[in-house]
């Protein structure tokens, strides 16, 4: 805005020099966990089992996380339109993209929590996978959500104004079909996390 000035930020200083202080950085209690996170290699796969027992087995692991405990523990997340889709912080029956989290290893050091998911074991069922989002709404496309009964979760329609009149007013017009890029919702979750033991 006019006549406005910027604030002048105070922290980059100490930012660029080295001197910044991070979550990392902050002192640990001594009983502090810390969690690693198995994530899937394929973009659909049914899960038919997994075998956490080697992992359990090494010296400083609390626990290891799966699908089965987070249907025990947890709700699906919501989503944003009604539909019969279930979404969880970890997979439960199925992985449905590259990197979706299969379980997580906690333990009393980061490289203990990393080392344990070498040593869990998941059976895999690898199911066909899909990346172009017409194709996936072929009638003959593998489905994601079986429940939901396809891939077209929600059709929805627009309309605000006179389109045709700004179109038809419009110094330049091109016409092309629009490519459209999905990314599911939760990817950016942190591949490890601190957790204090209560």
């Amino acid at each position: 805005m006019a006549g406005r000035a910027g604030l002048k930020r105070v922290e980059d200083v100490a930012l660029i020099t080295g001197r910044g202080r991070f979550c990392d950085d902050l002192p640990q209690r001594i009983d502090t966990l810390h969690a690693a996170i198995l994530r899937s290699p394929h973009p659909h796969a049914e899960i038919r089992a997994i075998d956490a027992g080697a992992a359990l087995a090494l010296p400083g692991i609390a626990c290891v996380i799966t699908g089965e405990d987070a249907l025990r523990w947890t709700r699906s997340f919501t989503v944003a339109v009604k539909a019969a889709v279930e979404h969880r912080a970890i997979a439960t029956d199925r992985v449905r993209y590259v990197g979706e989290p299969v379980a997580v290893a906690v333990a009393r050091d980061r490289h203990t929590a990393e080392d344990a998911l070498e040593a869990i074991a998941v059976d895999y069922r690898a199911l066909p996978a899909i990346v172009d989002p017409e194709q996936a709404l072929e009638a003959d496309a593998p489905v994601l959500h079986a429940a939901q009964g396809g891939n077209l979760v929600s059709d929805r329609k627009f309309r605000y104004g006179d389109p045709e009149a700004a179109f038809a007013a419009a110094p330049h017009r091109r016409s092309r079909p629009l490519s459209a890029q999905f990314r599911n919702a939760y990817r950016g979750v942190c591949r490890d996390r601190r957790i204090p033991t209560r």
